[in-house]
This record gives C-alpha cells, sequence and structure tokens, in this order.
C-alpha cells in the first residue's frame, strides 16, 4: 500500500502544484521545530508529521494558512523555547506574519528571511537574537510595515536600508546593543510613525532630520544612548508629533523654545541628563501635553506662568533641578493633576494654599515637594484633597503645628506622609491617626515635635511604618500594636522617651520579673532538652549511613572530584564564618583554581529533587540551578553543587582578596584609594543591575552587603551569595531577608522585599565606600549609618549642603581624591537610600548615573 502511495501522491502534486507547497510548508515547519527545543507542553509539541500524507500543519498551534494551505502567519508570542531560528524559514514564501516573541531565541537573524517578500509584519521582540541585522535582509522586504526587534542582543550600526521601506510604519530596534550615529538617512522615512532606538549605545548628534519625517507620531531616543549636543530645535517642526522620550542620553544645553509648537504633544520626557537653563515660557503652547518630566537636569529660574495654561497635565516631574522662586498658584488651578513631583530644587516662601482650596484640583493624588527652602506653616488645606495619597513635605523649613484634626477631609486616602527634616512644633493628636485610617508610612522624624506618643498609633492596622526618631516626645513608648513592634532607632533622640530596651526604663520592671520561677523554668527545659538530644542521637546513628554518599552537579567543566572537594573540609582551610554557613578554601590538585566551598547552614533533606517530599527542597533545586547558570564578569560563578543527605555545599570561583567589608574596614582600609573605591562601586552596580534586569528570571539579591562584594587578584568587584536568602534556615542572618544596617525600611514591616530593597542596600554600601565606616557602631543607641548621614546633613545651615557633608563624612584615610567624584556618588547613594522606595532609582539607573556622572 505504501509503494503505491507514492505515485498517486506525485499525480496529485503534479495536477494541483498548491498541495506540492503547501507539503512543503509542512517540511519547513517541522524543520523549524527541530530547531526550536523546547520542554513538553511548550506550545509546539503539537507540531507532528503524524498524517503525512496530508497537509494538516494549518491546525499547528500559532499557524495561519490561506486557503490554499500555504501557510502566511507564524504567530508564536511567550511560549519557552530555546534554540535558534533556522534557515527553513526562508522556504515559508506566502509569509505575512512572522511574530516570534518573548521565545528566548538566540544567535543570528537567518539572511533567507530576505526572501519572504510577502512579509508585512515582523515581530521578533523579547528575545536574545544576536549579531548585526543585514542590510540585504532588510532591503529585499519592500512590504514591510512593521519590525519589532526590542529587547534582543543585536548589535553593530543601525541598518541604513529600513530608510529605503516605504510602506514601514513601525520600527523598533530598542533594547538591544546598536553602536554609533544614528544614519542621516532616517530623515528619509515616508510612512513611519513609530521610532524607537531607546536602550541602545548609541553616539554622536541627534540628526535634526528627523523633524522630517513627515508622519511620526512617537519618538523614542533615549536611556543608554550617550550622544553629544543637545536636542535639536528643528524638533518643533514635528506637526504629528505625540510622544517624544529624550530621557537619560546625555544630552546638554537648553531646552528648544520651539518645542512649544508641538501642538498634538501628549507626553514630554527629558528626565536625566545634563540640560541647564530655564524652561522656555513657550511650551505652555503644548496645550495637549498630560506628561512632563525634566527632572534630574540642571534648570533654573522660576516655573513660568504661562504653564497655567497645560489643563491637561497629570503628571508633572521637576524634582533634582536648581528651580528657585515661590511655587506657582496655577499648580493648585490644574483640574486633571495626579502626580506632582518638585522636591530637591530651591523654591523658597510659603506653600500654596490653594493646592488644597481649589476645588477643580480633584485628581492630584501624590504630591511632593521636599527637599526645597520652604518655611512658614503647612497650610491645612493640603490635607483636604480628596484624592492624595500620598504627601512628602520633608526637608524644607516648616514650621508650626501639624494642622488639627478638622482640616484632613473625611475618609482621607492618605498613605504616605513624611513631614520630617523640619522645624514643627507640638504634639501628635490621637484624633487625627482616627482620620488617617489608610495610612502605611508615617515620617515626622527630626522636628521639634513633643508630649506623649498617642497609643492611636499602635491600633492604626494599615500602618507599616512608623518613624518618630529625633525630636522631643516624652514618658513610655506605648506597647500596642506596632509600637509594640518598633525597633528602637525610630524612637532615638528623644532623651525624655522611655525605650522598651533602655536601661532607663529596665529597672521600673525588675520587681515583676523576680515574681516568676526561674527554677521551674530552667528544670523544664533541661528534661526537655535531655529528651530532644536522646532522640536526635538515636536518628543521627540511624540515618548516618544513609547519608554518606555525596552528588556532585557541575554548572561548568570542572576540574576536580567530590572526593577532592570534601578533603578540603578542615579546620584549618576556613577562611569565613557567618549565619548562611561556613567558607573554606579548597587546593584542587593538578594545578587547578583553588575554589571557595560554602558549607550552607540549611540542613539538606533529600540532595535528589526528584524524591523530594519538600516544595522548599524543590524550591532549592531550582534555584541553585537558575544561578549555576549566570554568568556575568561581575558576578561569582557557581561552579557546582555538591551535597548528601546532609550537607549542602556550594562550589564558587575563589576571590583572592576577601571581600569589600573585608578590605574597606580591615588594616587594608587605607591602602583603598578613591579611584579604587569607585571601581568596585560601579562593578558591583553592574553585577546587581543584571540579576535585576537582564536574568530570565530576573533575581532579587536579598542580601547586599559590602561582605557580599568580592574582589578577585586585580580588585575587581564580584557580587556574591545572591538568590538564596529565602532557603537558608531559621537562625541564620538572611533568615531575615538582609543583613543589620542594610534592610530598607519598608521590610521591617511589610516582610515584603523587591529590587528597590536590594538598592537601598546598595545605596548604603556606597556610604561605606565614601564614609569608610561600618553601617552599623559608633553612631549611637539606634543609630545606622544613613540616620547617621541624615542627621549630620540637618544639623548643617549651608547652602551647599552636599559638598559640605562629603567633607565632614569622608574617610580620613583617604587624600587625592576628586571632591566632585564624591559628591557625585554620595547624591546617588542618597538616592538609592530613600525611605520611600518608588523614590530609589533602578540598578539599571544607577549604573547610568555612575558611568555618566553629572558635575557636582
Amino acid at each position: 500500500m505504501a509503494s503505491s502511495a507514492s505515485p498517486l501522491l506525485l499525480i496529485i502534486f503534479i495536477l494541483c502544484p498548491s498541495l506540492l507547497h503547501a507539503h512543503s510548508d509542512l517540511e519547513a515547519l517541522l524543520t523549524l521545530k527541530s530547531y526550536l527545543v523546547g520542554p513538553l507542553g511548550s506550545g509546539l509539541d503539537d507540531w507532528s508529521d503524524s498524517t503525512p500524507h496530508y497537509p494538516d500543519h494549518c491546525s499547528f498551534s500559532g499557524v495561519g494558512c490561506d486557503a490554499d494551505g500555504r501557510v502566511t502567519s507564524l504567530n508564536i508570542v511567550d511560549v519557552p523555547l530555546s534554540g535558534s531560528l533556522s534557515p527553513e524559514i526562508g522556504l515559508l514564501s506566502n509569509l505575512v506574519n512572522l511574530t516570534l516573541s518573548g521565545t528566548s531565541l538566540t544567535g543570528p537573524l537567518p539572511a533567507e528571511i530576505r526572501g519572504l517578500t510577502s512579509l508585512k509584519l515582523v515581530n521578533i521582540s523579547q528575545n536574545a537574537f544576536a549579531g548585526a541585522i543585514p542590510g540585504e535582509v532588510v532591503s529585499g522586504l519592500a512590504d514591510l510595515e512593521v519590525f519589532d526587534a526590542l529587547n534582543n542582543n543585536f548589535s553593530g550600526g543601525l541598518p541604513a536600508e529600513f530608510a529605503r521601506l516605504r510602506k514601514l510604519k513601525f520600527l523598533s530596534l530598542a533594547g538591544n546593543y546598536f553602536s554609533g550615529d544614528i544614519p542621516e538617512i532616517y530623515s528619509e522615512f515616508q510612512s513611519l510613525t513609530h521610532l524607537g532606538l531607546h536602550g541602545n549605545s548609541l553616539t554622536g548628534k541627534i540628526p535634526s532630520g528627523l523633524a522630517k519625517i513627515p508622519n511620526l507620531q512617537e519618538l523614542y531616543l533615549g536611556y543608554y544612548n550617550t550622544y553629544s549636543g543637545g536636542i535639536p530645535p528643528e524638533f518643533g517642526s514635528m506637526a504629528r508629533l505625540q510622544l517624544l522620550d529624550l530621557g537619560m542620553c546625555n544630552l546638554s544645553g537648553e531646552i528648544p523654545a520651539r518645542l512649544g509648537n508641538l501642538k498634538h504633544l501628549h507626553s514630554l520626557f527629558l528626565q536625566i541628563n545634563n540640560l541647564t537653563g530655564q524652561l522656555p515660557a513657550e511650551l505652555s503652547g503644548m496645550t495637549n501635553l498630560m506628561s512632563l518630566d525634566i527632572s534630574v537636569n540642571g534648570l533654573t529660574g522660576e516655573i513660568p506662568e504661562t504653564f497655567s495654561n497645560l489643563k491637561n497635565l497629570t503628571l508633572l516631574n521637576l524634582f533634582h533641578n536648581k528651580f528657585q522662586g515661590p511655587v506657582p498658584s496655577f499648580f493648585g488651578e490644574l483640574p486633571n493633576l495626579e502626580v506632582l513631583h518638585i522636591w530637591s530644587n530651591n523654591f523658597t516662601l510659603s506653600l500654596p494654599e490653594n493646592l488644597g482650596t481649589n476645588k477643580r484640583l480633584t485628581m492630584l493624588d501624590i504630591l511632593s515637594l521636599d527637599n526645597n527652602r520652604f518655611s512658614g506653616e503647612i497650610p491645612a488645606e493640603i490635607f483636604g484633597i480628596k484624592k492624595l495619597t500620598k504627601l512628602n513635605l520633608s526637608g524644607n523649613r516648616l514650621t508650626g503645628r501639624i494642622p488639627p484634626a478638622d482640616d484632613f477631609v473625611n475618609g482621607s486616602l492618605l498613605s504616605f506622609v513624611d513631614l520630617s527634616r523640619n522645624n514643627l512644633i507640638g504634639g501628635i493628636s490621637g484624633n487625627i491617626i482616627l482620620q488617617l485610617q489608610n495610612l502605611n508610612v508615617l515620617n515626622l522624624s527630626s522636628n521639634n515635635l513633643r508630649g506623649e506618643i498617642p497609643e492611636e498609633i499602635g491600633l492604626m492596622k494599615s500602618l507599616t511604618v512608623l518613624d518618630l526618631s529625633y525630636n522631643d516626645f516624652s514618658g513610655r513608648v506605648p506597647a500596642t500594636g506596632l509600637l509594640g513592634a518598633l525597633d528602637d532607632r525610630f524612637f532615638a533622640g528623644n532623651t525624655n522617651l522611655c525605650l522598651r530596651h533602655s536601661s532607663f526604663c529596665r529597672s521600673n520592671t525588675r520587681n515583676s520579673r523576680r515574681a516568676s520561677s526561674p527554677a521551674v523554668i530552667v528544670t523544664v527545659s533541661v528534661i526537655v532538652l535531655l529528651v530532644i538530644l536522646c532522640g536526635w542521637t538515636f536518628f543521627r546513628r540511624w540515618h548516618f549511613e544513609k547519608s554518606r554518599k555525596w552528588k556532585l552537579t557541575a554548572f561548568q567543566k570542572v576540574d576536580f572530584t567530590a572526593v577532592d572537594v570534601i578533603g578540603c573540609l578542615k579546620e584549618e582551610n576556613i577562611i569565613g564564618k557567618g549565619g548562611a554557613g561556613i567558607v573554606y578554601m579548597g587546593s584542587m590538585p593538578n594545578g587547578a583554581d583553588n575554589i571557595a566551598i560554602k558549607r550552607l547552614a540549611r540542613r539538606a533533606n533529600s540532595c535528589n529533587n526528584n524524591n523530594s517530599n519538600s516544595n522548599n527542597d524543590r524550591g532549592f533545586m531550582a534555584e541553585i540551578q537558575t544561578l549555576g547558570s549566570i554568568r556575568h564578569r561581575n558576578i561569582v560563578r557557581l561552579l557546582g553543587y555538591l551535597c548528601n543527605n546532609e550537607t549542602n555545599l556550594l562550589l564558587y570561583e575563589y576571590m583572592p582578596n576577601g571581600s569589600l567589608g573585608e578590605v574597606l574596614h580591615g588594616p587594608k582600609g587605607a591602602h583603598l584609594i578613591w579611584e579604587s573605591r569607585f571601581k568596585v562601586a560601579v562593578e558591583a552596580a553592574k553585577g546587581l543591575c543584571y540579576l535585576h534586569h537582564d536574568c530570565s528570571p530576573q533575581i532579587i539579591h536579598r542580601d547586599v552587603k559590602s561582605n557580599n562584594i568580592l574582589l578577585d587578584s586585580d580588585y575587581e568587584a564580584h557580587v556574591a551569595d545572591f538568590g538564596l536568602a529565602k532557603f537558608l534556615g531559621d537562625g541564620s542572618v538572611s533568615s531575615v531577608a538582609g543583613s543589620y544596617g542594610y534592610i530598607a525600611p519598608e521590610y521591617a514591616y511589610t516582610l515584603k522585599i523587591d529590587q528597590k530593597s536590594d538598592v537601598y542596600s546598595f545605596g548604603v554600601v556606597l556610604l561605606e565606600l565614601i564614609t569608610g565606616r561600618k553601617p552599623v557602631g559608633g553612631f549611637g543607641e539606634g543609630v545606622d549609618i544613613v540616620r547617621w548621614v541624615a542627621k549630620t546633613k540637618s544639623e548643617l545651615s549651608t547652602a551647599h549642603k552636599d559638598l559640605t557633608l562629603v567633607l565632614a563624612v569622608i574617610d580620613p584615610r583617604l587624600n587625592g581624591y576628586s571632591l566632585d567624584s564624591v559628591v557625585g556618588l554620595f547624591r546617588i547613594a542618597m538616592m538609592c537610600v530613600a525611605d520611600d522606595s518608588s523614590r530609589r532609582p533602578t540598578m539599571r539607573e544607577v549604573v547610568y548615573m555612575l558611568e555618566n556622572p553629572s558635575p557636582a
């Protein structure tokens, strides 16, 4: 039967050639699948030739066909594949839509794509394609309308050939490693509405010719590109432009007044650049503008009154500039304003009362006016803004009392209030607390508040962060709710306040302790302990034979065996001890490189992941596999994992110069010159940035500290001990996610961590590098390095606080350093340790700021 079927099939193909082409498409799809290695159930397991005599490929998942059975669409999105795109893609000659997004594909883009002349849409975003995009591939796709290569690893120059595709409407090459200048020919796009080149390594000047693209609506050029020069004034002639994003790309000069001609623009992002000069009044001509972010620049002068015309503004970010004068009263008249960030400027005079009285200002939910020079009392009307959820007035010169409870809107939505570092007086009313039932964060530190702490604070179920330090409170700290759980450091600096752990309070409780019977407690404890020890001894003997067998899992080629490693577990080889375990130096035979062996404090239940009955064990093994696959120059490589049923050993590359903490705080600290410290900061930031943003899945370190930044023989920094903290058992320092002095304030109460928790810890490391001091100890009771620096800053009255503060806290062992460099790193550190996690930069932004320092 089979032998007679083949001639019949041949006759059918001759009479009906479309069936022949369809069968060729089937074979091409099966070949494509053979290059894509995915797990069972990956989404391609139905791509099968189980019925080879009939082209049933049109029913394959993600495959679309025309009436003749020819493949016209491949639409595979977020399918966990790996491997590469094979040249056989070029055989699908009728393909119109090629979408392979979020599939982790690697390798180059096949040149055979140039033959797919019917293609209108190519979406290969969120993969790991690498190499250049060949110009000849692009030039053959005359009908192409969409090309999306967002977030890959493409490199080389931007292909000029894209500009010759007359039908191209959408081009995104963002999030890659393209370098060099933007081709001048890109001004010749005819149909383009979206151009995304952000997140690359582009240099040179931004071509003014881009303004000639007639239909352009969205232009993204920023983020990690480092252009020279400023914003082309010609951009003001782009009549159809709706979004212009030039954030974080090293722009200098002034903002062109001609941008005010962009009548259709709804979003303008110019943040984190080196822009100077005053804010042009002509920008008020952008009457459709909804989002304006010009933060972290060097802009000066006052806010133009003409900005009152921007009635559609929902987001206004002016923070970290040098604006001065009063805050315009029209801010209170912008009816759609939702976010207002103007902190870290030189605004003076009183706060505008109409921020709360204007009935049209109904949408404002975030108001950040901190770190300016505002004086006078807090306008009570601010607390009457109905939708306000976040209020930050810290770091000003405000005086008077906290407004009374009657001025707070009923059912206040406020979840964040920071009035710290002012000169407020009076007490805290329990009635105010009752009005703020949604409050999560309350920071009143570094004021002149007095009286007793109301018990109502402890009864607030929503409150998770409270700081009352450095005031003049008196009496006892109530033991109710959150107040009974807070660390003493959040009450430090109140000389008349009785803290729970203070010796001043202990004398009042000694008599009650004597009433208990320590003899009974000790007797019962000893009996229980003996029973446990007997049971444990019996279990150890029974379990001993099962636990002797070791299993070595190597994550790369290694020149040692399990026996070699076990032989190094000797007392004389110990190079470090901590809550996470013991670290040994392992000298490997046959001239192999030394390794570091970490014996985890966590006891293994099963060395075989498949046989484990514990979800935690399975998660631990999955995490180990993930960590073993990480490759980055500034991350300590995990070479392998060795275990039996009693012990877990992690095998790392050996760092001969130890940890940054040992070097910085030990006798070698004096020899760690400023250039070396700054270099360590950049390298450690890159390693942490890789974990946060470039790993799949992304990894939160959970225990960033100077002792987890290791130095190789050239003093190059490598991030260590990441990702495992959540699996270490009780009693380790990492059972709380972090180490004392490095823990972000919000974690102590929410028990939740994210990438911004790591950023806070990294900021503490930066302060260590600057000051040469450990994060805790030597600052006074309940005070860590962050609060010490903040307190020192609050005591300065000079206009050049950052410069003066750096001179006050810098490591006295340093000399010959660049003061601009130190001040720049100090400012980044203070951004990282902001109490409000939303105000901390990402590690991508930290790396950018470190590599592109702005003048101090």
